[in-house]
């Protein structure tokens, strides 16, 4: 059922389009025959192991919620699967707490309604209990992640919905489950982290009014709740929330807001705060298209790295699907504007960054890092329907997602969870041959750093000893 691929020095090479990558390793979970997975999501441990969190189609049953624990080489260390009522089941999240895993369950029960539940289990995957979250006003409550909640330390967020309807964000401490904390906003997300109790969560959602139809909604340090109309009066959403990291010189949390204009269609509106004034707010239209927020990444530096999708209504083809990045500086200022080189329509982008500010991309049949101007510095098409992206500091990158699987006739069989780690090849130029000309460009660009440096092979945002001795070590591959 499971099968874990180690490649080594000899392992297959994926050919790319401007340069190559190898599989260090590859783990797969499939199925038996006709049971579909779905994952949730990934979560990177402190460890350096990973969770993956989703669910198994059953056929009697529906979806189970599964969850697998991989060691840092991609090695499975444990899997547990939980059914509720024989309904649709999956885990959303998971942590490390108090010397067990905890895993963050959407669960409905025999009358039809959601359920947040936490499952404990030991190091090794066993049970050990299960929590029922419940609300002390009764009505359902879907899980939505794990988080830091100010003063309280682990939390668990949910959203409520009462019994006429209406929907709000709740808290709950994980330490004994009481009631922490209301926001009167229906929940459309919370801030990006790798790892769910790695900064303070902040929460977006929206406002029904009959005045403002329909306003975003967000709070920062997990106190002060703040609110956005645009100029039309219509539907504005927040989309992401991502805070400047901890070595940043300054500390701010950015919101992207999908908003609907007048005549420019849906815009992105980018707002910036510090310690809950707003700092600083940008709206964004490209051609008075449809523009909206895929991604939102902040560097170390403190700027704003913004994957936008836009839908360009006129011309042909009709209802073209394009990706531009856009990076904004501390103060608000626009820095980059560019559109990525896709060859294909694009419905989805996920946008990572390095440690050192280099920054990947995820998108249908395209895997790649982004260069200067928009254009690749490689790219290839992982096989995979990405969910997530983790850049490695030693310059490889782990991708997690949903690889198809088709029958000999052409059809979609199902899915399997995967997780792959590739090296990636250090050619600077992407010539596909690791010679004297990479070594070239290497020795030229020593000593220089940014983000979109070719010569910066392991994506540390410096040209330095480093790159040079992989380039060594690597020179004559590929030729």
């Amino acid at each position: 059922m499971r099968t874990l691929y180690f490649w080594g020095i000899a392992a297959t090479l994926v050919s790319a389009a401007f340069g190559q990558a190898r599989e260090m390793w590859r783990y797969e979970f499939a199925p038996s025959q006709n049971q579909h997975v779905q994952l949730e999501r990934v979560a990177r441990l402190h460890n350096g192991a990973w969770l993956l969190l989703g669910a198994r189609w059953n056929p009697t049953s529906g979806y189970d919620a599964l969850a697998i624990c991989l060691a840092p080489d991609g090695a499975e260390l444990w899997s547990y699967e939980a059914d509720g009522a024989q309904f649709d089941d999956a885990f959303v999240d998971g942590i490390e707490f108090r010397n067990e895993f905890a895993l963050l369950g959407r669960f409905v029960d025999a009358d039809g309604q959601l359920q947040t539940q936490v499952h404990f289990v030991s190091s090794t995957g066993a049970l050990q209990r299960v929590a029922l979250q419940t609300h002390p006003g009764g009505g359902q409550l879907r899980p939505l992640r794990f988080g830091q909640h100010y003063d309280v330390g682990a939390c668990l967020y949910a959203e409520w919905i009462n019994s006429s309807g209406s929907a709000a964000t709740t808290v709950f401490s994980l330490s004994n489950f009481l009631y922490e904390d209301l926001y009167p906003m229906r929940p459309w997300g919370v801030s990006y982290a790798p790892y769910s109790l790695d900064r303070q969560t902040e929460v977006a959602g929206i406002v029904a009014s009959p005045t403002q139809f329909v306003d975003a909604r967000f709070t920062l340090k997990s106190q002060l709740i703040n609110s956005y109309s645009g100029p039309a009066r219509g539907f504005d959403a927040p989309l992401a929330l991502a805070s400047t990291p901890l070595s940043a010189p300054t500390e701010m949390t950015y919101v992207a807001i999908v908003s609907e204009g007048f005549y420019t269609g849906d815009d992105v509106v980018l707002l910036a705060c510090r310690l809950g004034p707003l700092r600083w707010g940008y709206r964004y239209d490209y051609l008075l298209q449809d523009d909206s927020v895929e991604s939102l990444q902040v560097d170390a530096q403190g700027r704003a790295h913004v994957l936008v999708r836009t839908v360009m209504w006129r011309g042909e083809p009709f209802e073209t699907a394009i990706l531009r990045l856009l990076r904004f500086s501390l103060g608000g200022a626009l820095e980059e504007d560019v559109l990525l080189n896709i060859p294909h329509r694009t419905d989805w982008g996920i946008l990572r960054l390095a440690p050192g500010g280099q920054r990947y991309l995820a998108a249908p049949r395209l895997l790649g890092r982004i260069g200067a101007n928009g254009q690749f510095a490689w790219r290839f098409d992982p096989n995979l329907i990405v969910h997530d992206l983790f850049p490695e500091p030693d310059g490889s990158l782990v991708v997690a997602g949903e690889r198809p699987i088709y029958h000999q006739q052409g059809y979609l069989m199902g899915y399997r969870l995967a997780v792959v780690k590739y090296a990636l090849r250090p050619d600077p130029n992407g010539d596909g041959c690791v010679d004297d000309a990479d070594l070239l460009t290497t020795l030229f660009a020593f000593g220089q750093s940014g983000l979109d440096l070719a010569a910066d092979v392991n994506g540390d945002g410096v040209v330095d000893d480093a790159d040079l001795l992989q380039v060594l070590f690597a020179f004559g591959e590929g030729c």
